[in-house]
C-alpha cells in the first residue's frame, strides 16, 4: 500500500455533444428557420389578398365611373356642343 500513489481525478469539460447543448442550439436554428419560412408564406398571402382586392376596387371604381355620365359638383350634366 506504500507505493500506491492517490490520483486526484480532476472533471473532464464535456464536449457539446455530451452536454446537450448542441442538440439545444440546432432545435432552437431548426424552429427559426420554420417560423422565418411560415412568416414569409403568410406575408406573401396578405400581399396577394391585398393585390386582388385592390384590383377588384380599381376595376369597380373605373367600370363605375366609366359608365356614368359626367357631372360638375352637384348640379345636371354638362351640355353637350353638338
Amino acid at each position: 500500500m506504500k507505493n500506491k500513489k492517490d490520483y486526484v481525478m480532476t472533471p473532464s469539460n464535456q464536449t457539446l455533444t455530451q452536454s446537450g447543448l448542441l442538440a439545444l442550439l440546432l432545435q432552437r436554428q431548426r424552429r427559426k428557420v420554420t417560423e422565418l419560412a411560415r412568416h414569409r408564406a403568410h406575408c406573401a398571402q396578405v400581399r396577394v389578398a391585398f393585390g386582388i382586392t385592390r384590383d377588384w376596387l380599381l376595376s369597380r371604381a373605373h367600370s363605375i365611373i366609366a359608365g356614368r355620365p359626367f357631372r360638375r359638383g352637384f348640379g345636371g350634366n354638362i351640355p353637350r356642343h353638338t
